[in-house]
């Protein structure tokens, strides 16, 4: 579907919704919802940034923690799956971390994800992206989930999109979770907290256990936290937040997918296989000064320490099946370290009698990794090193940044906002083993806007620009020199999002929503097939379709579904000496739908039924010969476009509710059993085949939740 195509089929839903948009709503006397929209407005302190105006003329999704408390995560990350569009790559590999994708977008340098203000991103690749596990599900309060670069609040990272989680800030109450499930998963996590006239205090634990589904899988994590907030005066507010975090786990690797398909492993139980270890403390300060009924000012900083090892061999799988050769195994080892500052004023309130609302500010973080290593440990060895590493760098960058934003109610039906951040990036890389340095230093100015037009109480026409950022990657070198430095001349690459939509409730207990959105990128990295240069010319298209529905048309009951649909290409891209441009980017299905009813009663028997479905996507758009006519070999044999499997999944929930303070839940996961390939990787040369990993298979879980007041 073209862009243009897509803003006219929005336009013709809604002359067709106008004539009921002008009708009082009515409303369902039987209905315990009453639908809202689901951007809130309420008081999120987001990195500092409180009442914030400009979710309003975006299509971010807003979660709270009724919607995740009481579903079972493989990973919390899973939670994103709820927004329209957003899809999950599962290595499968226990604490090996997933990439989430919004918009075509995926990996560390697009995507961003924030708890209580702290990035969950490192740097280095064994680290797995972003790390969700260090959120307990018990603690959320809401989960922000913008799609591309809309924010202002948010620069590196979050060109695709950004996930911005808060934790439960205040409250007098108790809560625990005792889930027990398939392959011997145990969770136990818990939350207290306790609010004061002058301290308020929280804190979270979970503990965690499986056996995994298949064979030397097993996965162990741990986490604590604490939140201690202290009203020095009616005006004046700080808060201390300190998380740790544990993680070990084995996995059974990547298997081929024509050899053992589902429980295949790599390893011979001996511990040799694949696996990893991550450890993790963070640490944030967060003051708040109200200086007038309308303004105040607010400052954070934060510091975070992680060390990750991964253990890997399973790419070899198919020589191991075949050869009964046993290759070294690679332990990936990374010492991450990050720490930021800022100070952000907000202003709400009133310019010549109309409503107006002012954010600016300044922020700065630092990435370090000190050291990212690599050793080689021969088969036979164990775990343990034998000798020293065969690579080894330090890296960091340093981002400061300043922004500002400017909201304005023209009319009594329209608002505009106008805004914009300047970042600053300079990056230093060092080889330990050879001496060799190099560095690179970047400026980058991302402009955005946005309009609400509001005709009628129920219905609300958005529109915005955001244009964002993409860091090269600190292992794309310089072709000339082996490291990227001021005299490479690599550019950021730039993202550009177009969001038209409207939020329409014709009837208290009925929602819909329609977004249509075009995201263009410039300057996209590739290695020039004649010179053999690292160049910056490559370009894309990602233009698409989102819509939901959310209804409660019975007391007690909820009909929740979305359905979007993208065509993601390359306009301009060399792979090798072929011209890609016109072929799709891979990793991107096409059509993603959710669909879920509920009926969740005051106390007795309820439950819910969630379907989901994620189809067409191409692991790669193999073009099926070369420019020089020649077969494309370096595919192996298959000639033809590389086709994932559609993904599809039914989860059925059963729940008993005693009373206010009792809940037993029981859950079957993937009841059709089907376990689909998470991730996929490679070609064998001359067989087509390749290695895949999976999602889990058919699982049940129960689930004894007990939530009372403090006392």
């Amino acid at each position: 579907m073209r862009f243009s195509h897509a803003i006219y089929l929005v336009f013709f839903i809604l002359l067709l919704s106008a004539p009921l948009a002008a009708q009082e709503s009515s409303s369902s006397a039987d209905s315990e919802y009453t639908i809202s929209s689901p951007v809130s407005l309420g008081e999120i302190d987001i990195r500092g940034i409180v009442r914030r105006e400009e979710l309003k003329s975006t299509s971010a999704t807003i979660l709270e923690n009724k919607d995740v408390s009481d579903r079972v995560f493989y990973q919390p990350l899973d939670m994103v799956n709820m927004s329209p569009g957003v899809s999950i790559m599962q290595y499968g590999e226990a604490g090996m971390s997933p990439q989430f994708q919004m918009r075509g977008f995926s990996g560390r340098n697009d995507m961003a994800m924030y708890l209580d203000g702290i990035p969950l991103h490192d740097n280095g690749h064994a680290a797995g992206f972003t790390d969700s596990t260090v959120v307990i599900p018990i603690e959320i309060e809401s989960v922000e989930i913008i799609k591309g670069p809309a924010s202002v609040y948010y620069g590196a990272r979050s060109a695709g999109g950004t996930v911005a989680v808060q934790s439960i800030k205040s409250g007098n109450f108790n809560r625990l979770n005792l889930r027990y499930g398939s392959w011997n998963d145990i969770n136990v996590s818990g939350l207290i907290a306790r609010s004061g006239e002058k301290l308020s205090q929280v804190y979270a634990f979970e503990g965690f256990h499986s056996d995994g589904y298949r064979a030397n899988s097993n996965w162990y994590r741990r986490v604590v936290s604490g939140r201690w907030t202290y009203n020095f005066s009616d005006k004046l507010q700080a808060s201390l937040n300190l998380r740790a975090y544990n993680s070990k786990w084995d996995s059974a690797g990547y298997v081929s997918a024509k050899l053992n398909t589902k429980r295949g492993w790599v390893d011979d139980g001996s511990g040799e296989g694949n696996g990893g270890k991550r450890d993790r403390y963070d640490a944030r300060l967060w003051a708040n000064y109200l200086i007038s009924d309308e303004s105040q000012l607010t400052y954070y900083l934060y510091g975070t320490t992680m060390t990750f090892t991964r253990y890997q061999r399973g790419d070899r799988t198919i020589r191991i099946i075949l050869n009964n050769t046993y290759p070294n195994m690679t332990e990936q080892y990374n010492k991450h370290q990050q720490w930021g500052t800022g100070l952000i004023y907000n202003y709400k309130g009133q310019i010549a009698e109309k409503d107006a609302s002012f954010s600016a500010g300044f922020t700065y973080s630092k990435d370090m990794d000190d050291p990212r290593a690599e050793y080689s440990i021969p088969w036979g060895m164990g775990r343990d090193r034998v000798s020293g590493p065969t690579s080894k760098r330090t890296f960091s960058i340093a981002n400061p940044g300043v922004l500002a934003e400017f909201s304005y109610q023209i009319l009594k039906q329209l608002n505009v906002r106008i805004g914009g951040r300047y970042d600053w990036l300079d990056g230093k890389l060092k080889d330990e083993l050879s001496g060799a340095t190099g560095s690179a230093q970047y400026k980058f100015f991302s402009p955005k806007a946005g309009v609400v037009y509001s005709p009628f109480d129920n219905l609300d026409v958005f529109a915005n620009f955001g244009r964002g950022f993409s860091m090269p990657t600190y292992f794309t070198l310089d072709q000339k020199t082996g490291f990227f430095n001021s005299k490479s001349n690599l550019k950021l690459s730039r993202r550009d999002q177009f969001e038209f939509g409207y939020r329409y409730y014709p009837l208290d207990w009925l929602g819909i929503e329609t977004t249509v959105y075009q995201l263009k990128t410039y300057d996209d990295g590739f290695t020039d097939p004649v010179s053999n240069d690292y160049i910056q010319a490559g370009q894309t298209t990602r233009e698409g379709i989102e819509f939901s529905l959310q209804a409660a048309p019975a007391k007690n009951w909820r009909v929740t579904g979305n359905f979007a649909y993208m065509e993601a290409k390359y306009d301009k891209m060399m792979s090798g000496q072929q011209d890609m441009a016109g072929y799709r980017l891979p990793w991107v299905p096409r059509k993603i739908t959710n669909l879920e009813v509920a009926y969740a009663p005051e106390t007795g028997l309820g439950g819910r039924v969630t379907f989901r479905w994620e189809a067409d996507m191409l692991y790669q758009d193999y073009p099926k010969t070369l420019t020089n006519g020649q077969p494309n070999l370096s595919y192996g044999v298959q000639q033809k476009p590389w086709k994932a499997p559609d993904k599809g999944s039914l989860d059925i929930q059963l729940s008993y509710i005693f009373n206010e303070k009792y809940k037993l839940i029981f859950d079957a996961k993937n009841i059709v059993g089907k376990a689909y390939e998470g991730y996929a990787y490679g070609m064998e040369w001359n067989t087509g085949d390749y290695l895949v990993n999976y999602t889990n298979p058919r699982a049940f879980y129960l689930t004894f939740q007990i939530n009372t007041d403090a006392k």
